[in-house]
């Protein structure tokens, strides 16, 4: 974006409406960000940062292991699987020791590159809101992989489930094909599946209760993120310099001009009408908005199909 700034006044020698665009949103970004750090810092300057993120991580690493000791309980009532319910929640009990224990060898580093991350949210709103966006994959990252390990169990549940209902019925999957085709079982290929199917069934369950928990965290960690880029989009796309150049009615956004032909038949004097259309403000906002690249669109239908299917969101 400021290479292509740059480069276009350079090359133009001059300021034009897209790139004085710009420059005024960089200016407001600028303002907004240093009075949001000044407000916060205010209460808080006696308090560093890395003090303040490892005081959150531990309310949030405690709160961690209230949820998975709520879960390996008797959550809303329900009746899981004993032993298999302890074991998930040893499983990831170990993992979230192992998240903090990796932010407690690496707590010095991390303190110098939030000590410097204080100085570069002076440089605007747009650096904070990355910043802020680091942080949250940072402190989110014990349950991004509690989350993909139970993703990845409830798949596998499902498409096991799936395919010995095909059992049942007569059918079996065919990946040569690529469909389904017709196969006769033994009784004894029929009572493995039936045995199989009962177990994934009654394991079912226990699978969902934790792939729900933190498929809501997941889901809520990219809403927040998808929520800091569409924001940190909009700043660096602000129509103030348009708006502006709209409202003081400035030549640099006329519109088009129509010249026409007034027919007098008493004199023989050529009389030509000029009328100018002005453009509106959606048309002049498009057209010049500067060419920064839009944060990923999200397509929560398709991430509502995976969720379901138990396919993994990124």
């Amino acid at each position: 974006m400021l290479i292509w700034l740059i480069s276009s006044i350079g090359r133009n020698r001059k300021v034009s409406v897209k790139e004085g665009n710009l420059i005024l949103s960089i200016l407001v970004d600028i303002v907004i960000g240093y009075f949001i750090l000044e407000l916060f810092l205010k209460d808080n300057d006696k308090k560093d940062l890395g003090y303040l993120l490892m005081g959150f991580l531990e309310k949030l690493v405690n709160s961690m292991y209230s949820l998975l000791k709520w879960l390996m309980g008797s959550p809303a009532g329900l009746k899981l699987n004993n032993a298999f319910n302890k074991m998930l929640g040893k499983y990831f009990s170990y993992h979230i020791e192992l998240w903090w224990l990796f932010l407690g060898v690496s707590g010095e580093k991390l303190d110098i590159i939030l000590h410097l991350y204080k100085y570069v949210g002076y440089l605007g709103f747009t650096f904070q809101a990355a910043i802020i966006a680091d942080m949250i994959c940072l402190a989110t990252f014990h349950s991004y992989c509690i989350y993909v390990y139970a993703a990845r169990l409830f798949d596998i549940q499902i498409s096991g489930l799936t395919a010995l209902l095909r059992l049942f019925v007569g059918r079996k999957y065919n990946p040569l094909r690529g469909g389904v085709d017709s196969c006769e079982y033994t009784n004894q290929e029929l009572f493995v599946g039936t045995v199989a199917f009962t177990i994934l069934l009654l394991l079912l369950p226990t699978t969902i209760m934790y792939y729900i928990v933190f498929t809501l965290f997941r889901v809520f960690s990219i809403l927040v993120q998808y929520i800091l880029a569409k924001s940190i989009y909009l700043i660096q796309t602000l129509p103030l310099y348009v708006i502006i150049l709209w409202l003081t009615r400035s030549s640099k956004v006329a519109g088009n001009v129509l010249i026409e032909e007034v027919k007098n038949a008493q004199t023989s004097v050529l009389l030509l009408r000029l009328k100018l259309f002005n453009k509106s403000i959606r048309d002049l906002i498009t057209h010049f908005r500067p060419p920064v690249d839009e944060s990923k669109h999200i397509e929560w239908s398709n991430m509502l199909s995976n969720i379901v299917t138990g396919k993994q969101i990124i």
